[in-house]
């Protein structure tokens, strides 16, 4: 049986807007790389993802599985989902529309790749960020079942 970890597509689907918000100078504070600790799942294996802001307003939201599978060692790679985006930052609050969705997963063999470009029905709201010296702290409305719920994440610059 395949597990269930949680996805980029979840975790960008908390940090996706419906409007066009311009690209205010909140940007500059965002651009660059920020990583997630890394959060081990059940029965085995690890998750950790990687957010880039560049200075065109586009990003790239991975998360990275690994060590999944039982014929795998606790390094090696099982999935890798990206989400490529553009960025809409006003104030304290940022937006991200997603352009696609490009996802691979050993359980669907090696050279399994699956790229997503519809992004219609997914929830849509926005992300209230704070930067604190290498913190990037987000605070947002996941939507892992029937109803919303407020989450509080942290992630941390790459030097």
């Amino acid at each position: 049986m395949k597990p269930t970890p949680l996805s980029a597509a979840l975790v960008t689907a908390a940090l996706l807007a419906c409007s066009a918000d311009p690209v205010g100078p909140g940007l500059g504070q965002l651009v660059g790389h920020w990583r997630a600790p890394s959060q081990p799942l059940q029965p085995q294996g690890t998750m950790d993802g990687l957010f880039i802001v560049r200075a065109d307003a586009t990003t790239e939201d991975h998360v990275m599985t690994r060590g999944v599978y039982s014929n795998q060692a606790p390094d090696d790679v099982s999935g890798h989902e990206v989400v490529y985006a553009h960025i809409g930052v006003r104030a304290d609050k940022f937006v991200i529309h997603p352009d696609s969705l490009v996802t691979t997963d050993l359980f669907y063999g090696p050279t399994y790749r699956h790229v997503q470009r519809d992004f219609s029905g997914w929830p849509q709201d926005s992300t209230q960020y704070q930067i604190r010296g290498n913190e990037l702290q987000l605070e947002y409305y996941s939507h892992p079942a029937d109803a919303p719920v407020l989450t509080r994440r942290v992630l941390y610059r790459v030097p």
